[in-house]
């Protein structure tokens, strides 16, 4: 997940508790958050996403925008697996119905660690237990809310982790012997997850990642897009992987914010094409200051909404929980959210 222009670690590791090992701080909220009834004005979105929100209408068909179907989601890193109980209820009961955890590092030896605080595998086997023994049990209370869909994913704006998944491909290849194999398999036995998201901000390697893929939709997951540029790429990619094993990408969870401010999933051209044919894309949104645009929830309401009438998006998400974790805005975001691509806020 690329958060800025200068850098992962400033953005989240400092500025946030919970990927760095340190307490989880309780922060301000940006702004006035109070969510409007009424749909907001454009005006008072940042110039980015107002561009974003509206660059696709000249290209995009009048559309009849249909309810909701698909997932509105929240992303969050250590505040999902602390086991802090307030943040379970939160993500329980605040409407959200995917939640997405961040961030999975792959080392070189295929060994997968959270953040680099939570080792979750070693020579295949889950070992989450030893350091957040709470976490299998966590996930479960959460999806016994709204949350349906929880979604692992993997890297960031590291370099790194899809490199070494490159090279363990390359060398075992994607079997039942095969390190990576095992992890996720382990993964799937000791974790309640539904799908992996692919973060991959820097390899770019077609062929280690298409066969990734098919390899988790072997063993029972699903897989999602995190992209934030490179649409050639991504949109090749996810229709090999689906030609290979039909459904396995069933979802796009496309940055609009940071280095993908400007994006829309209703765009249509050049570099910011962001056409799956028929996978859903799900436009993510903001509430950070150093992810800009942050919106607040009128404002991401009001996003939504206005590219829930151009093309139809039935489904969004909102980096970062880690930032409004403790906090009423949990819930605003969620039912802004839901309530701006056609859903009714539970």
């Amino acid at each position: 997940m690329r958060t800025s222009d200068v850098g992962r670690a400033l953005a989240i590791c400092v500025v946030l508790a919970g990927c760095g090992g340190g307490a989880q701080s309780q922060l301000a909220p940006l702004g006035s958050f109070q969510q409007s009834t009424a749909q907001s004005p454009l005006g008072q979105l940042s110039q980015g996403l107002v561009t974003a929100a509206t660059s696709g209408a000249a290209q995009t068909s009048v559309v009849t925008a249909t309810a909701q179907t698909g997932y509105v989601g929240i992303l969050g890193g250590g505040p999902v697996y602390k086991h802090i109980p307030k943040n379970i209820e939160e993500l329980k009961n605040s409407g959200f119905n995917e939640l997405i955890v961040w961030s999975v590092e792959v080392g070189s030896t295929g060994d997968l660690n959270l953040n680099g605080e939570f080792p979750l595998t070693s020579a295949g086997d889950y070992i989450g237990n030893e350091t957040y023994p709470d976490f299998p049990a966590d996930l479960k209370k959460i999806k016994r809310g709204a949350v349906k869909r929880v979604t692992l994913s993997i890297g960031s704006s590291n370099y790194g982790d899809w490199e070494n998944i490159k090279a363990l491909v390359d060398s075992q290849g994607t079997g039942p012997d095969s390190i990576l194999y095992k992890d996720f398999a382990a993964l799937k036995a000791a974790l309640p997850l539904d799908a992996i998201d692919f973060d991959d901000e820097n390899s770019y390697d077609s062929s280690s990642t298409i066969k990734f893929a098919v390899m988790l939709g072997k063993l029972g997951y699903k897989v999602t897009m995190n992209p934030y540029t490179n649409s050639d790429y991504w949109t090749s990619v996810v229709s090999q992987i689906n030609k290979k094993r039909a459904g396995t990408v069933d979802g796009v969870h496309l940055q609009t914010f940071a280095g993908g401010e400007g994006n829309s999933p209703c765009s249509g051209s050049g570099s910011k094409d962001w056409n799956f044919g028929s996978v859903p894309v799900y436009p993510g949104v903001s509430d950070q200051a150093s992810a800009p645009p942050d919106l607040t929830p009128a404002e991401a309401k009001t996003a939504m909404s206005n590219w829930h009438t151009q093309c139809g998006i039935t489904g969004g998400w909102l980096w970062i929980f880690d930032q409004i974790a403790g906090t009423n805005l949990v819930r605003k975001y969620a039912h802004a959210i839901t309530s701006g691509v056609g859903g009714v806020a539970r």
